[in-house]
């Protein structure tokens, strides 16, 4: 079937992940029943992964999955944007509830060290944090790369691991090579390459959900470290005076460019500059409104919704509610 193509925000269907360390925050947070009994670890808002691709929520497209959109579709979904290596949408967002500690773990960069050519370079808007809670996010300043490679599989490896304090919008960018972990108490929101590819080094010697020990990769994971990375950290927003709707930069890489927004009632205009554009809704409510000519009714938003803007838009308005509109937007470049 040949469908027009989408020139609206598209909202997506999640995708539920029972992970052993998952939490119990996000679920209720998100008005979730979920279909298992263990903790939910993640959800996949917007996925273009194989085997793993999210259908679009309401509209035209309702039940459409982004993968025959993308077949379809994607000079119109995209606009300038590029694909992955494997011709995929090139976002993929994640909503993270950890729990517990996930494992201390790598992605490869995009290549032959990366089993499908794809790599996975990330970045971590923190939505809550317990007191006291922590990400891991590099190696201590100094590390040895040959000591670190004889600990690196067991408990040794914590005196390697460069930790960080978080508080609700903390900023981490994680670039491939990056040895990190997302630990306990932590509830977040990733934008990542759309990739799945993880070597583990160490899992705090716990059993997985069958009772027996998770597979470790320490041999691809070392393989992988950069050790030119330094330790990470976390950057905040930094707003203007002012109303209407605002923007602050929070990273940028070769893949993505990653801002915070805010929109007050009055809201505004924003351009797409021809790239397709992710909306995580991090706060408030509000709604995605046409612009510069464009027809689409407004599409109504709150917490933990995640809108496709198509980049063949040229533009778009965002608009709070009583509260002001908070989005975490990723453009993909």
């Amino acid at each position: 079937m040949t469908r027009s193509a989408p020139c609206e925000p598209l909202l997506f269907r999640r995708l539920l992940k029972e992970k052993v360390w998952g939490g119990r925050r996000l679920a209720p947070q998100l008005g979730l029943q979920l279909p298992f009994a263990g903790p939910l670890g993640e959800t996949w808002e917007l996925s273009d992964y194989p085997g793993e691709e999210t259908a679009v929520r309401g509209g035209a497209f309702d039940g459409v999955s982004l993968r025959a959109l993308m077949q379809e579709h994607a000079p119109a979904l995209l606009g300038r944007s590029r694909t992955t290596a494997d011709g995929r949408f090139p976002l993929l967002v994640k909503l993270i509830d950890a729990g517990d500690d996930l494992s201390v773990q790598i992605h490869p960069p995009d290549g032959p060290k990366s089993p499908t050519g794809v790599g996975k370079t990330e970045a971590w808007f923190v939505l809550d944090a317990a007191p006291s809670a922590t990400v891991i996010c590099g190696l201590k300043a100094g590390t040895d790369p040959a000591l670190f490679a004889a600990q690196a599989g067991d408990a040794r490896v914590r005196d390697h691991l460069h930790a960080i304090p978080v508080r609700r919008g903390d900023c981490i960018f994680v670039p491939a090579g990056q040895t990190h972990a997302i630990r306990g108490g932590v509830v977040l929101c990733e934008m990542q390459q759309t990739s799945d590819v993880t070597y583990r080094m160490y899992d705090w010697d716990r059993p997985g959900l069958d009772g027996k020990p998770r597979d470790l990769h320490l041999r691809q994971a070392l393989e992988v470290v950069d050790h030119a990375l330094g330790p990470g950290a976390a950057r905040r927003a930094a707003f203007p005076p002012g109303g209407g709707l605002q923007e602050s930069e929070l990273a940028r890489c070769g893949y993505f460019r990653l801002a915070a927004l805010r929109a007050d009632g009055a809201g505004g205009r924003r351009a797409t500059d021809g790239l397709a554009r992710v909306l995580a809704v991090t706060g408030g409510s509000g709604r995605i409104e046409a612009a510069d000519g464009a027809a689409f009714a407004p599409v109504r938003v709150a917490f933990g919704d995640v809108a496709l803007v198509p980049g063949s838009l040229a533009a778009f308005r965002l608009a709070g509610g009583p509260e002001p509109l908070e989005i975490l937007e990723g453009t993909a470049l």
